[in-house]
């Protein structure tokens, strides 16, 4: 313990804190893929920084409508090229089938490939889709 200075506690705490939250994202995303349920949400929006990209998707639970971009959707160096070409091929104002735990509300995991255009189960999860006089 004499040989460990300030630093070194830094650097140990910060690989702890990192750590932690790293593996709570993991265990969240293992519970919803596991448990969750299926539901449909709407791609609205795709916001990009100089090294990131946030791609928001809105979906009803109880009435209440839901914006996040903790949807599972990223790009990644670890991403299969077919996967990178779903991601760029998301419509924007488009629906998409993806899973849902009410323990995570703000979390989802949405399957780019799974386009949902019937109308009758876009409705069904809350989605308003014709206007009415």
């Amino acid at each position: 313990m004499k040989n460990l200075k300030f630093g070194h506690f830094y650097i140990i705490a910060s690989i702890l804190f990192f750590g932690f939250f790293h593996f709570r994202g993991v265990r969240i995303q293992n519970e919803i893929k596991n448990h969750g349920k299926d539901i449909v949400v709407k791609y609205v929006k795709k916001k990009s920084y100089p090294k990131t990209t946030d791609f928001y998707f809105t979906y009803y639970v109880d009435d209440s409508l839901y914006t996040t971009s903790g949807s599972g959707i990223k790009y990644d160096i670890l991403n299969s090229d077919a996967e990178t070409q779903s991601i760029n091929n998301l419509k924007n104002k488009s629906y998409y089938s993806a899973k849902f735990n009410p323990k995570y509300p703000n979390n989802i995991i949405v399957n780019p490939y799974k386009q949902i255009t019937d109308t009758v189960e876009i409705e069904k999860f809350g989605f308003i889709m014709k206007e009415k006089n």
